[in-house]
């Protein structure tokens, strides 16, 4: 092969990873509900948007209009009490919490908001434990902020989303068409 060819080849590859190699998906059918709203106002939905969900007693977390994001604090609940599905039952022995993430985006005419509500299980431990497996050498070696000495119980803890409560997201896409006056969506 030519010394040309070995660059083209490698500078084609370049242009494939910075163009869509490192890029995270937006939301999708497979991973929010969604529903449309024909004709609307990207700001004045995502507004009522966190209206709808301070309205339904969820507390607002992060909230961002320019990016069109809301997501609310977890609400924790007991283990094995989350009912999802047609009123199957999340079992689990550890912690479980329910975050909601709602994206408001407009496409040209039509406004998308797209809802995804979180059930997470706490996998604190179980990370704990195999994280010496993903380290690179056997040798002891951690400094005490490496084992989590100079950190809050709050930064160590790891949740992990177990599955969708896709029957509260309908509810809380339709709360907030019937608020903007679209039900049709």
């Amino acid at each position: 092969m030519s010394r040309a060819r070995h660059w083209s080849i490698a500078l084609l590859c370049a242009a494939w990873l910075l163009a869509g190699g490192c890029a995270s998906p937006g939301p999708s059918l497979f991973n929010y509900g969604v529903r449309h709203i024909q004709g609307g106002n990207a700001t004045a939905v995502f507004w009522t948007a966190h209206t709808t969900l301070d309205s339904l007693g969820y507390r607002i977390g992060p909230a961002d209009p320019a990016a069109g994001e809301i997501i609310t604090q977890p609400t924790a609940t007991t283990p094995g009490a989350e009912r999802v599905h047609f009123g199957t039952r999340v079992v689990s022995r550890s912690r479980l919490r329910r975050v909601v993430h709602v994206r408001v985006t407009q496409s040209t005419d039509v406004v998308n908001v797209y809802c995804q509500v979180a059930i997470q299980e706490q996998t604190t431990e179980a990370h704990r434990m195999f994280r010496r497996n993903h380290m690179i050498s056997d040798t002891p070696g951690e400094t005490p902020i490496d084992r989590e000495a100079a950190t809050t119980d709050e930064q160590n803890v790891v949740w992990q989303t177990i599955v969708r409560d896709e029957a509260a997201e309908r509810r809380i896409l339709e709360a907030i068409l019937e608020q903007t006056g679209d039900i049709g969506g």
